[in-house]
This record gives structure tokens, C-alpha cells and sequence, in this order.
């Protein structure tokens, strides 16, 4: 088994990077998910709630963040916000402080998706404990859902795509790591890996929301997909896909590095 793609998302919910490295920080991989769309009450916003959010990629460039409306041809170059006073964000569960982006961030974006948002900057010295049920204290976590990393299967999604007639794209999943060589699901009885020279626990597979039946081209919803979904997908009576990843160590990742199933 090998690793056969590495994503990063910059902003939770929009659209990310294929990357040959990974580096990876406490948080999980360095980057990921640090920015996040909020509503008036600073609640997290994602393609559950704004569907055409697929739409807009994120792409991080040094000091800042580049965002594109994949349709529209249009962008905007934020700057890391510094010096602001700290907001109070909510995700799931879960409230940190975080930096408001500023007023042409949130008007560009409220245009773009219709309603109002800001955006926000998860700062370093930003705390979020990832659920002490699965980490130990101190555990780290970006504006991700729950955990620093998601991992997917390619011989899980060619399951899919067999039983579905087309292609499907990985994407639509928003793994970190996509790993090839395995049997369809295998993923489901894994404990504990080691990728390249760092070790990861395999905590808890990802329980799927609407996103995966979102076609990832319009923002429309699939019900062929979502009947999909239940039929091949259920697990102890929950519709899962990928399991999610804490890390061990810090380091880095590569395409291509050996992953081993330790337990």
C-alpha cells in the first residue's frame, strides 16, 4: 500500500490542493482548514448549509490566501488578519477565538454565495482540543470537523463507481490522505498506521453528511448518489466513508511513501 494523493484545504469547505508534500504541525497538516466561513452569529458555514461553496477555491500563497470563483473568473488576494481583536467562532460542538478577515473578504464573499458571511483566520495561538473521547489533553485541531486528517481508499471509491455505472471524484469525499493497494473498505478494520516515518491512530471512520451527493461541478444534489451511499456504505447503522487520523508526530508525508497497518 502505498500513499497515492495528499489534499489540503485552506478553507473548511472550499475547494483544495493536490500536494506531493505534506507537512504536518500540531494541528494536523500544516494549513489545513486555518480559515473558515461564519455567520452573523459566528457559526461555521459549510456546503451543508451554502452548497455552492464547491464552487470557490482556496489556495494559499505566502502571507495570505488566494480565492477563486471557479465559475465567474473572479478572485481576491486576503491577507493574513493580525492585530485584530479575537471573535468568538463555533464549530460543531465547539467554541475558539479566531480573527475576522475584514469588510472586502466578507462583501466579496457574501456576493459570491448570496447571503451574508465573514471570513476567519484560525491565529496560533487559537485553542481547540480535539474530543478528549479520541485524543489525549492537548490535542490540536483546526476549524477541521473533528479530527486533524481524513484518509480514503481508492479501491473504496472504484466500489462505488462500479455499483454507480460513472466516475465519482474523490473529491467529493475531501479526504487528506488517499491511499492505493488495499481492498475495498479495508480502511474499516484499521488501528493504528505508519506512513513513511510518521505513526498515525485510526480513531474513528468518518460518518458522511450531504456533501458527498453534491456534484461537485454545480452544487446540485445527487439522489442516485445518496441512494448509493445507503446501500454500500452503512456501517454499525451509520453511512460512513474514510476514517479519520490522529497523528503521532510531526514531520512530513509524501506521495508515493509505503503505508503499514501496525494494528
Amino acid at each position: 500500500m502505498n500513499v497515492s494523493a495528499l489534499w489540503r484545504y485552506p478553507v473548511k469547505s472550499l475547494t483544495g490542493n493536490s500536494e506531493r508534500t505534506m507537512t504536518l504541525d500540531r494541528r494536523g497538516p500544516a494549513g489545513d482548514r486555518r480559515w473558515m466561513l461564519v455567520d452573523e452569529r459566528g457559526h461555521f458555514l459549510t456546503q451543508r448549509q451554502l452548497p455552492s461553496m464547491c464552487r470557490l477555491h482556496a489556495e494559499e500563497q505566502a502571507g495570505g490566501v488566494l480565492l477563486r470563483h471557479l465559475d465567474r473568473g473572479e478572485s481576491i488576494w486576503l491577507e493574513k488578519p493580525c492585530g485584530a481583536k479575537p471573535v468568538r467562532v463555533v464549530v460543531w460542538e465547539d467554541s475558539c477565538e479566531a480573527l475576522d478577515a475584514g469588510e472586502a473578504a466578507a462583501q466579496r464573499l457574501s456576493a459570491w454565495l448570496g447571503q451574508p458571511v465573514r471570513l476567519c483566520y484560525q491565529p496560533d495561538d487559537s485553542e481547540r482540543q480535539i474530543d478528549l473521547t479520541y485524543a489525549r489533553a492537548g490535542g490540536q485541531l483546526s476549524f477541521a470537523d473533528g479530527f486533524p486528517f481524513l484518509l480514503c481508499t481508492e479501491a473504496s471509491l472504484r466500489l462505488l463507481e462500479d455499483a454507480y455505472g460513472d466516475v465519482l471524484a474523490m473529491q467529493r469525499f475531501r479526504p487528506n490522505i488517499v491511499v492505493a493497494g488495499t481492498t475495498p473498505f479495508a480502511e474499516l478494520t484499521w488501528r493504528r498506521l505508519r506512513i513513511g516515518d510518521v505513526d498515525f491512530d485510526v480513531v474513528k471512520p468518518c460518518t458522511r453528511c450531504v456533501i458527498p451527493s453534491l456534484d461537485p461541478r454545480t452544487g446540485e444534489r445527487q439522489r442516485a448518489v445518496s441512494l448509493l451511499l445507503r446501500d454500500h456504505c452503512k456501517h454499525e447503522d451509520k453511512i460512513v466513508f474514510g476514517q479519520n487520523l490522529i497523528h503521532r508526530s510531526l514531520g512530513e508525508i509524501r506521495c508515493g511513501d509505503p503505508v503499514s497497518v501496525l494494528a
